[in-house]
């Protein structure tokens, strides 16, 4: 026996999969019988799948309503072969909407009475329903936003009829006969609904309908069906009897010839319906293989995404747990690391004193060279007043410049209080390179500076600490570079989400030794150092939830802070 040929006849499926099959599956078993060389197959869909596979070549013939022929007819050069007859009149009046509600409904004069009632209907793309009716809405001045209250609840056809017997609806915009048919098979109650705003069909047709009627669906074949081949199905399908079992079944009355679409064509210019598809449809059309790629790897990051944001917030919630477990231990902690950096802020003071006591000799000495010139200058009464004043406001100006060295020594030894500030780091280190300067002069070290005037969040204590200690390492580390060479070098850079504090000087260096060491307590190469000034640094670094890095140069070392410039947020 010869190998059969499969045909895939796609069916419009507007009561869902299983009652298609059911209706039609008997016209499929006379198309096997009669012609036993091919197996037809019917492949029920909705409107998007049936045009998914019309485009995409899946199907050989299509039975649909008429705008969706004629929208396969330009998009894809499908050929009608067959229209259906209704059981009762003629084929081109036979598919309607009927406007239904509950019986006890008053008549409607005016669809624009119905602006404001809650209407149901299955789709905005159903022909006979929400399309035919949506003709005969704007022929009376309504549009589809007008309809405040229009719903789309989909198939089965028979739930919107359910929606205004349940009065969650007050109308029902249905294809025709669908309610007779529900009377018919004892769904609904004889004298429960009714269709209003009646109108005389142009031939005769056995239901009551709303609007004008239009051609019954039609049978297409596609561009890739030879057309001896279908025409000889077709004439299979014109023998079978009106009122056999088959058409009975089928819902149908027979089959006729190819009829006028000229009535269709109407419908859609008066309801705004285009044939030829959107710009993002024939794109989809050209580029859907490329979109999906685009689209699964879009899907496999996003899932890897959420996997990660799941992971961290798991591991959050673990450690949000460990902290809420040890509090007093980090309250502890804490109390004895700041007890930690105020003993070593006193040792840094230390090392400063000279310097400060230095500078503090210079202003001290001028005040007493003023008083002692202004006494002689009154005792040989050579003093005017208006000199007098003049020397008053040297002494004063002197006298200001040691009580802001004493503040700037005060402030650094202030008591720490744990708060951050929003502060602009250029102030925070020129308030710092103040208590260095008399050493820069005194050991001649050049200073060079490139700082961005860039607010953050900081602790200013600890982090004024923190460049102190970096600062007096460097000064210590050019204690052997010749003096013409010896030169200190800040500068900062910044971004959206990161400040960089960058202190480079031409000293000695540091060895690799030196390097692994660096962050280890009570590991120094200072005679009287305690080998904890680095390990305060990094610990306050990190607690901004910044980085501190050592980095060998050929001549000196480089040390670069980073810190987030929103802390709470790394």
């Amino acid at each position: 026996m010869a190998e059969q040929t499969l045909v895939r006849i796609g069916v419009l499926a507007f009561n869902g999969p299983a009652y298609t099959l059911t209706r039609w599956q008997p016209t499929i078993d006379y198309l096997n019988f009669a012609l036993p060389d091919y197996h037809f197959v019917i492949v029920p869909a909705d409107i998007p799948t049936l045009d998914s596979l019309v485009g995409s070549g899946l199907i050989d013939f299509t039975l649909t309503n008429g705008i969706q022929f004629l929208i396969y007819k330009y998009n894809h050069q499908a050929v009608k072969m067959l229209n259906l007859n209704p059981f009762h009149g003629e084929a081109k009046h036979a598919i309607g909407s009927a406007l239904i509600a509950r019986a006890d409904e008053p008549e409607i004069t005016s669809l624009k009475q119905l602006r404001n009632r809650p209407i149901v209907s299955v789709s905005d793309k159903a022909f006979g329903g929400f399309r035919v009716m949506l003709r005969e809405f704007i022929q009376e001045g309504v549009d589809k936003q007008d309809l405040k209250k229009l719903t789309f609840i989909g198939y089965p056809q028979q739930n919107i009829l359910t929606k205004v017997l349940s009065k969650e609806a007050d109308f029902a915009i249905a294809p025709t006969c669908l309610l007779e048919r529900k009377i018919r098979d004892g769904t609904i109650a004889a004298n429960a609904l009714k269709v209003v705003r009646i109108k005389t069909p142009e031939s005769a047709f056995a239901c009551q309908t709303s609007s004008q009627l239009y051609p019954n669906w039609t049978l297409a074949r596609m561009k890739h069906v030879p057309a001896d081949y279908a025409n000889h199905i077709a004439r299979i399908l014109l023998t079978i009897p009106p009122a056999s079992e088959i058409a009975v079944s089928g819902l149908y009355g027979g089959w006729s010839v190819p009829i006028d679409d000229s009535a269709i064509y109407q419908l859609m210019d008066d309801i705004g319906v285009s044939i030829q598809p959107s710009y993002l449809t024939r794109l989809w059309g050209q580029y859907r293989g490329w979109i999906l790629i685009s689209a699964g790897l879009v899907l496999l990051f996003i899932g890897y995404h959420f996997r990660v944001n799941y992971l961290v917030h798991i591991r959050s919630a673990q450690l949000r747990n460990e902290v809420e477990q040890h509090e007093q231990t980090a309250k502890q902690l804490e109390k004895e690391t700041n007890q930690l950096y105020k003993a070593q802020r006193v040792l840094l003071s230390g090392e400063l004193a000279s310097g400060v006591a230095h500078e503090l000799n210079q202003p001290l000495m001028a005040i007493g060279t003023y008083a002692s010139g202004c006494r002689k200058r009154l005792i040989r009464s050579e003093l005017s007043q208006q000199q007098l004043i003049q020397m008053l406001e040297k002494i004063e100006q002197q006298t200001l410049n040691a009580s802001q060295i004493i503040q700037r020594m005060r402030d650094f030894m202030k008591v720490h209080n744990n708060k951050t500030e929003c502060i602009s780091i250029k102030t925070l280190l020129s308030n710092t390179l103040l208590i260095f300067q008399h050493t820069f002069k005194q050991q001649n070290i050049q200073l060079i500076t490139d700082i961005d005037d860039v607010s953050i969040d900081l602790d200013p204590i600890l982090i004024q600490q923190v460049f102190a200690n970096l600062i007096q390492n460097s000064i210590d580390a050019l204690k052997d570079t010749s003096v013409e060479e010896r030169s200190i070098s800040i500068h900062t850079r910044y971004d959206d989400a990161h400040l960089t504090v960058t202190f480079i000087d031409n000293g000695c260096g540091i060895s690799n030794e030196q390097l692994k060491q660096l962050f280890m307590p009570f590991q120094t190469s200072k005679e009287a150092g305690l080998g904890l000034g680095m390990v305060i640094c990094k610990r306050i670094i990190e607690a901004h939830n910044g980085s501190i890095e050592a980095i060998q140069q050929t001549r000196g070392t480089r040390f670069v802070i980073t810190f987030p410039r929103d802390i709470n947020k790394e």
